[in-house]
Parts: structure tokens; sequence; C-alpha cells
């Protein structure tokens, strides 16, 4: 169960990633901030259920 759900965050940060990826090339800079916070947030739930 605990590797589901290890697996469900790694693809929404995957997912963060090529979206922080696209905002930046459409120059979308206001979005920028909140999408970096949530995929933060994601990398520490990620260490915290591999530790």
């Amino acid at each position: 169960m605990a590797d589901m759900h290890l697996d469900h965050l790694l693809k929404q940060h995957r997912a963060l990633d090529r979206l922080i990826d696209t905002t930046k090339a459409l120059a979308r800079q206001g979005d920028l901030p909140r999408l970096k916070r949530k995929r933060l947030r994601l990398k520490d739930r990620i260490a915290q259920l591999s530790a």
C-alpha cells in the first residue's frame, strides 16, 4: 500500500516538473511559486515515505 502511494507521489512530482518547465516557457511566472511549493511538499513527503 505504501509503495503504491509512493509511486503516486513520484508521478505527481514528475508531472509538476513538466508543468513548471512548461509554465516557464509560456511566461506564466505568477504560477511558478505555487507550483514550486507544491513540488517541494511532494518531495518532502516522498523523502518521508522512502526513509
